[in-house]
């Protein structure tokens, strides 16, 4: 894909043109109403004009590949082939060479070479695509743990917390002396990261080249409350334990540390919409439950060219999709010998029930399929 570098390039050195002019298309009336329809039901008919409307609409073009992942689709394989298809080529190809978040983003494809997947992830941050962008960071160090220098602009990406702190680690612990230049910043500005690091750090690699190292960081008064939260969000964050409901310092800590961050604008946007009376007792709950949004909601989410945030998480659509992935794998739903009993009798949605009761509910009805009509 050699066509895209420049375009790759382009989008590490500014901003998107998404950022100054709407996507073509997306204040079309007939893209708004099969949008509203898919949003609210399980509408074969609706994917079926959308993908119509994508022959001559950009914004219909970029939400058909998400919106087909939705729900299933039925029907012969030639006819499922064909509504992936636009006069012989595939639709998630031609919505790449239409909008450059989606020619970033490729499904979250993995690049064949490590630099281009982190030039990918970096433009994707610059074009507002965080979940989506930190995706592919994720999938970059996963490929290459030890490989290279920090990313440009480490230090401030706005990248989830973890995979932040998860880099610097393996930095810091080899011994790179740059690396602790940004550990002493995060510390400096007490963010979380930083202190996930240095509890990692004085807690698995005594005679390692990063434990002398980091004996030169000046630390506050809040030192040791603060490596206790450090523990606590990468017991969380990395092991997804314990399981729900969360202890009340856990989720005190998440509240603080990353409730404001844009990993959890989904919360933010479903609660302010769902539960409105009680929105600060909803993100809580949440927390409790579930700890942080599941990994699946970046594939899930279309391009916020296409649709923001605060509309798609105040959707039936975006409740589904941000609470039933994540019930069925927190509440070992999917697991041989797991939980099997009514929902509503399960320990964690009990503690939920008690926190927040509209979350509670919201959590019943994403359990449940949508309606094939809206």
């Amino acid at each position: 894909m050699t066509w895209l570098r420049p375009l790759l390039l382009s989008a590490l050195l500014g901003p998107f043109a998404v950022h100054a002019e709407p996507l073509a298309g997306a204040n079309d009336p007939q893209f708004h109403s099969l949008m509203t329809r898919l949003l609210a039901a399980d509408d074969p008919a609706a994917i079926v004009a959308l993908h119509d409307l994508a022959a001559t609409n950009a914004a219909a073009l970029i939400a058909l590949p998400v919106a087909e992942s939705w729900f299933p689709i039925a029907g012969t394989l030639q006819q499922r082939t064909a509504l992936r298809q636009i006069d012989g080529k595939w639709v998630e190809d031609l919505a790449q060479t239409t909008s450059p978040p989606a020619a970033l983003w490729q499904g979250g494809a993995i690049s064949q070479g490590m630099p281009e997947q982190l030039t990918r992830a970096l433009a994707l941050y610059d074009a507002g695509e965080v979940r989506k962008a930190d995706a592919l960071l994720q999938a970059w160090f996963n490929h290459m743990p030890e490989g290279g220098p920090l990313p440009p602009g480490f230090a401030d990406l706005p990248a989830a917390a973890w995979i932040k702190a998860m880099v610097l680690e393996a930095h810091v612990a080899r011994g790179d002396r740059k690396s602790l230049l940004v550990l002493q910043d995060w510390l400096d500005q007490d963010r979380i990261e930083g202190w996930m690091v240095l509890s990692a750090v004085g807690d698995y690699y005594d005679g390692q080249g990063g434990k002398p190292l980091v004996a030169s960081l000046k630390l506050g008064p809040n030192t040791g409350a603060r490596l206790k939260d450090g523990r606590a969000a990468r017991k969380l964050l990395w092991q997804e334990q314990p399981p729900p409901p969360l202890p009340p310092a856990t989720v005190r800590m998440v509240m603080q540390d990353l409730m404001p961050r844009p990993q959890f604008g989904p919360v933010r946007a479903y609660c302010t919409a769902h539960c409105p009376n009680t929105a600060p007792a909803c993100e809580a709950a949440f927390v409790a439950t579930y700890g942080q949004p599941y990994h699946t909601v970046a594939r899930a989410t279309p391009l916020q060219s296409v649709m923001s945030e605060s509309d798609f998480f105040a959707s039936p659509r975006g409740e589904q999709i941000l609470l039933g992935p994540a019930t069925i794998h927190r509440f070992g739903l999917n697991l041989i010998g797991g939980y099997r009993g009514p929902l509503a009798d399960h320990p964690a949605f009990q503690a939920t029930e008690t926190l927040d009761a509209c979350l509670a509910k919201g959590i019943l009805r994403a359990m449940q399929p949508l309606p094939d009509q809206p």
